[in-house]
This record gives structure tokens, sequence and C-alpha cells, in this order.
């Protein structure tokens, strides 16, 4: 995702808390350091997608893991 340009709404604690929890999941997964830069790009990409309107923590973590390319078969 690129930068967004449009007036964008507070993150309030309780998002915060929920994104650093879906990051602390990820990072414990993967192996790296919840500060590392590894991190810190997937952080950028949960802000965004949370941004662009996803709220769902179950959503945001399958984005993050790339899974929004997947199409579950018919």
């Amino acid at each position: 995702m690129g930068t967004t340009q449009w007036p964008k709404a507070p993150l309030f604690e309780e998002d915060m808390d929920a994104l650093a929890s879906i990051l602390r999941t990820w990072c414990g997964k993967h192996q790296h350091d919840f500060n590392g830069e590894e991190s810190r790009v997937k952080a950028r990409e949960l802000v965004e997608w949370f941004e662009f309107g996803v709220k769902d923590p179950i959503e945001l973590a399958d984005l993050i893991e790339g899974k929004h390319w997947q199409v579950e078969r018919i």
C-alpha cells in the first residue's frame, strides 16, 4: 500500500492496543524483534489497512501475513 492523502481519524488507545497485539503475535510467529525493522514495516502495513477501514483483528492478521491474495475455491 502507498501513502494515503485523505483526512484520517485519530487512532485511540484501544486501537493501538489491538494493533500492537496483532503485531506482537506476528513477531513471535516469525521470530522478529518487536522493535526491529521487519516489525516497523508490518506496523506501517497494519496502520494503513486499519485507516483504510479494516477493523477486524483476524482480517488484519491475515493481511499482514499476505493472505489477502488467497481466494477460496467455490
